[in-house]
């Protein structure tokens, strides 16, 4: 934009701004939420115009609801559930959900047989519940912003093999959908491979201790030279103090 670096007065910027732009001030910003919620949420599998949630996005379009209940009702509804829930091997759906909601993958095996436990006991939409009810949710996207994957970018203590999970998951096809990638989960492997390192223990050699000491400059004998004495210091017999 051409514009300087460091402070300025807004008031005093001969550009205009592009609020406007970005950030529209009638309903076409909400439409454009309504549309990427329903790519992020529905893994870039466009619904037709009698699969649309009509009713959330009514309610979301009067104020009603926000984002993060619209993305929950997104999740529970009938078409979510024909494509990443009946349709796929229990795994599949854990890490789709994880993909879809939270934006990442699942950190370990546990939180995917935790995930797996409640949707046994409670049902899918406890599930859908407990993502988007989270404090991790909250934190990250709060109550108006469309889930987005964020691993590029990990917070402090998420496993680094995180990335390359979202990336086995995306396939790095942009135009492909999650629908359209298999039933089979895609992290079984590399969460098994994590664990089993993680528990694999380390093996040790008094070897791999051993350094190398350090070699120093060899010292040359340059012949006997003894201090000379500068100062003359009279005998003194053992005892005697004067």
């Amino acid at each position: 934009m051409g514009l300087g670096i460091g402070p300025r007065l807004h008031s005093e910027c001969p550009f205009g701004s592009v609020f406007d732009e970005y950030h529209p001030s009638d309903s076409a910003a909400l439409e454009r939420t309504i549309i990427a919620a329903y790519r992020q949420v529905f893994g870039n599998l466009p619904p037709t115009d009698n699969e649309r949630c009509t009713s959330l996005e009514a309610r979301l379009l009067n104020g009603e609801i926000t984002v993060r209940d619209f993305v929950n009702g997104l999740a529970k509804s009938q078409f979510y559930k024909d494509n990443y829930f009946h349709a796929v091997a229990p795994q599949r759906g854990i890490e789709l959900n994880f993909k879809h909601i939270l934006g990442r993958a699942p950190l370990n095996q546990a939180e995917v047989q935790n995930s797996i436990k409640l949707q046994a006991e409670a049902g899918f939409d406890a599930l859908v519940d407990s993502m988007t009810d989270s404090a991790e949710y909250t934190e990250v996207f709060g109550s108006d912003i469309v889930p987005y994957a964020r691993t590029a970018d990990s917070f402090a203590g998420m496993y680094t093999s995180s990335f390359n999970m979202m990336r086995e998951l995306g396939i790095n096809k942009v135009a492909i959908s999650d629908n359209a990638q298999g039933r089979k989960s895609r992290t079984t492997t590399p969460l098994a491979m994590a664990a089993a390192k993680a528990i694999q223990p380390v093996t040790f050699t008094y070897r791999a201790l051993t350094k190398t000491p350090v070699k120093l400059p060899e010292q040359q004998y340059s012949g006997h030279n003894p201090p000379k004495v500068t100062n003359y210091v009279p005998f003194r017999p053992f005892g005697v103090h004067f």
